[in-house]
């Protein structure tokens, strides 16, 4: 039972090893390229997003104390 176990353990661990080895290696640098730059690209998008969300947030709250300052501008 051990050696059946260490066995599938074994082909586990290369299947493992085949399949990294297939996501993130690239047979030329063109396609290497391709993928930084698609990396990049989908990267920032939800960083943008969250930036835009947390200038909606800060420009809320500003109202909110603006409004609750007594009607004096700082």
């Amino acid at each position: 039972m051990a050696a059946y176990v260490a066995g599938m353990t074994v082909t586990l661990l290369l299947r493992l090893r085949d399949w990294l080895l297939d996501t993130f290696t690239y047979e030329s640098g063109s396609q290497a390229a391709a993928a930084m730059a698609d990396a990049s690209r989908w990267g920032w998008l939800p960083a943008l997003s969250g930036v835009s969300v947390g200038a909606d947030l800060a420009r809320s709250e500003h109202v909110d104390a603006t409004a609750g300052s007594g009607g004096m501008s700082a």
